[in-house]
């Protein structure tokens, strides 16, 4: 009787760990590709109102969601996306105190 339990359970709950762990993975890596997304698209947005002749107003949503980028895994590519930011919204604030 107890290896029938036994089997029941290793039935059950294999497939059920498995779907728990894959649901937190998709998760997580939604949540990547959301803040991917939503940094390169205020870095965008900047970048557009400069054109316009109005100051850039993204900083602390890109740093923001750049957190959550890198608390999600990830990877190089927005890093040197946002550190280029970085470094070209210095250069709006220098000529915007000028």
């Amino acid at each position: 009787m107890s290896d029938d339990i036994l089997i029941a359970l290793i039935t059950a709950g294999v497939p059920s760990a498995f779907t728990a762990v894959a649901t937190l993975f998709q998760n997580r890596l939604s949540k990547k590709h959301a803040a991917r997304n939503s940094i390169l698209q205020l870095i965008m947005e900047d970048h557009i109102s400069v054109q316009e002749g109005r100051f850039p107003t993204n900083f602390q949503s890109v740093l923001h969601e750049y957190d959550i980028y890198k608390k999600n895994g990830g990877n190089s590519f927005v890093k040197s996306k946002v550190d280029e930011y970085i470094d070209w919204f210095a250069e709006q604030e220098k000529h915007l105190k000028s």
